[in-house]
């Protein structure tokens, strides 16, 4: 049995490998007049240095549904997004993506690249360095999900003396319950089902492993919100 499961783990492993080498692969050949690059705000608040993902996957996904967009990419950054033609009309191309940004957002949140700018940006995405497409991103949004956990248990810690482990399971149960929150949100917008608010979940786990003192460190720790206060990591 653990043989298979080796096996079996070995066998996805080198999917998920070939799967991304191929998508390097494909991104270094692809030709530049098929590629069209935008500045774009796509910065996660929570965690500055990223991409948020669950506001770059439902646009991403989108404007692979248009015609003459073969794939839509954001850099790690969450600053500059990649749009690869299925076709050398760049025109008709940055109209599209134009359009369609101009409708999700009710704004202009897009500014297309030239010169340098582009010469630069255009040799990251070719190069295999990090980019992400469409459902990739949620690697982003469980990235954003341990950083936030891990900040709210440094401001309990800052109030009360939590032990490693309880920290580590705290943040970990913090963790868990993000990481569902943002994918589901990346998928459906705007739809939370059944399930109790967040904060409402969060505060459950600090009720079952803190006393009165802890669970008063959370909730000012809950207070201050996501984004990170100055010197905060």
């Amino acid at each position: 049995m653990r043989k298979s499961f080796i096996a079996l783990a070995c066998a996805v492993a080198s999917v998920l490998w070939t799967t991304s080498s191929f998508a390097d692969e494909g991104r270094a050949n692809t030709q530049p007049e098929f590629v069209s690059l935008f500045q774009v705000p796509w910065q996660c608040p929570a965690a500055p240095k990223i991409a948020c993902g669950g506001l770059a996957k439902p646009v991403l996904l989108e404007l692979e549904q248009n015609t003459g967009i073969a794939e839509a990419w954001v850099n790690r950054a969450g600053t500059v997004l990649a749009v690869v033609g299925s076709d050398g009309n760049r025109e008709t191309r940055t109209n599209t993506v134009r359009t369609l940004l101009r409708e999700i957002f009710e704004k202009d949140v897009a500014t297309e690249l030239q010169g340098e700018a582009r010469t630069t940006e255009l040799a990251s995405f070719r190069s295999g360095a990090a980019w992400y497409r469409g459902a990739q991103v949620d690697a982003l949004s469980r990235e954003e999900a341990d950083i936030i956990a891990a900040r709210l248990v440094r401001r309990i810690q800052a109030k009360v003396a939590l032990s490693e482990d309880k920290a580590r399971l705290m943040t970990a149960s913090f963790a868990d319950i993000l990481k569902a929150r943002f994918i589901r949100s990346s998928d459906a917008p705007g739809r939370t089902g059944d399930q109790k608010p967040r904060n409402e979940q969060l505060r459950d786990v600090a009720r079952a492993q803190l006393g009165a003192p802890g669970v008063s460190a959370f909730e000012e720790a809950i207070a201050k919100g996501e984004r990170p206060a100055p010197g905060e990591k």
